[in-house]
């Protein structure tokens, strides 16, 4: 397999290689045909952008940013490749744009990196097909997630209402974390990541997990409610940010709270915080989570597309 199509190389069909800076408006072209959707990769673009060419380009580890050409028509001849796909593979695999000519080259490319990423998220229509393409080569996975609404804030008036509703006396309104809250926060973001995941992330990498919760609060990417005893009772995460778009992540009520009508007026609060600095909500659920996304849509979101989820 070719793993470099060179500019002003002739193609005959799709070519994958790591994108350079040279790719850079075709890459912001792509992810802007679903900014939302594409949050992952635009917050990691922001981050990080693209190298500069070079010998490095042509290996596997050159740019997490890898893309699909195709050559360009020109009426009867074939024009220089031109970007039609993209995806990141770091240690996440995640689709940018794919169309279906593409899944073969791409699970091609995927297999023979010997890459074995720690999960595949992004629109279903692009996850699914091509786990299907590289499941035989990959380690069963912890858990396949083939139906997760992806839904945003449509409805800001409906969040208003929410916000505005009594929660219950003694219990203060959200607040963005701050690093001194980390000793209330670590518990609430354990059990909610035990609640999601099925296991404690403080069994594998307790101190990774408490910088990350701690990296959070001093970022302003988390936001909590406490009780008058100083315990987190809610809390949400930024997970992902770019521009004036934000992904909520981990939304938790305590369980000694649930069924008394909280959730809805924390999260409308936590929305009304959040929306000054990014007023593009979105977020993902799992279809079984029933409770959760009737939560979601009382509080003004509604859904826009599905997301798929395979965890190794």
């Amino acid at each position: 397999m070719k793993f470099l199509a060179q500019r002003g190389e002739r193609i005959s069909g799709p070519t994958v290689r790591p994108l350079t800076v040279d790719d850079d408006a075709d890459l912001l072209s792509l992810i802007g045909r679903s900014p939302l959707a594409n949050l992952f990769p635009l917050e990691h673009y922001e981050r990080i952008g693209l190298p500069r060419p070079s010998f490095l380009t042509r290996m596997h580890s050159a740019s997490p940013f890898v893309g699909v050409f195709e050559p360009a028509e020109r009426g009867a001849e074939v024009g220089l490749p031109v970007l039609a796909g993209a995806f990141w593979l770091g240690a996440n695999l995640v689709p940018i744009h794919l169309e279906r000519q593409h899944f073969p080259r791409v699970a091609d490319y995927v297999l023979r990196t010997r890459k074995q990423p720690a999960s595949v998220f992004g629109p279903a229509d692009m996850v699914m097909p091509l786990w299907e393409r590289i499941r035989g080569s990959m380690p069963l996975p912890f858990d396949v997630r083939p139906d997760q609404p992806f839904m945003s804030l449509a409805n800001p008036e409906a969040a208003r209402r929410a916000a505005q509703r009594e929660t219950a006396r003694g219990l203060s309104p959200v607040r963005w974390a701050v690093a001194e809250d980390l000793d209330a926060l670590l518990p609430a973001s354990v059990s909610m990541f035990t609640e999601e995941v099925g296991y404690s992330p403080m069994e594998r990498n307790p101190q990774g997990y408490t910088e990350r919760v701690l990296d959070s609060a001093r970022t302003r990417r988390s936001v909590l409610a406490t009780d008058p005893e100083g315990n987190v009772i809610f809390k949400t995460d930024l997970g992902l940010t770019a521009g004036d778009m934000c992904q909520l992540q981990g939304v938790w009520l305590a369980p000694r709270l649930r069924g008394r009508g909280l959730s809805e007026a924390f999260l409308a609060q936590a929305c009304e915080l959040i929306a000054p600095r990014f007023p593009r909500i979105s977020l993902y659920v799992n279809d079984y989570n029933g409770p959760a996304r009737a939560l979601y849509r009382a509080v003004g979101f509604e859904r826009i597309g599905t997301f798929s989820t395979i965890l190794m």
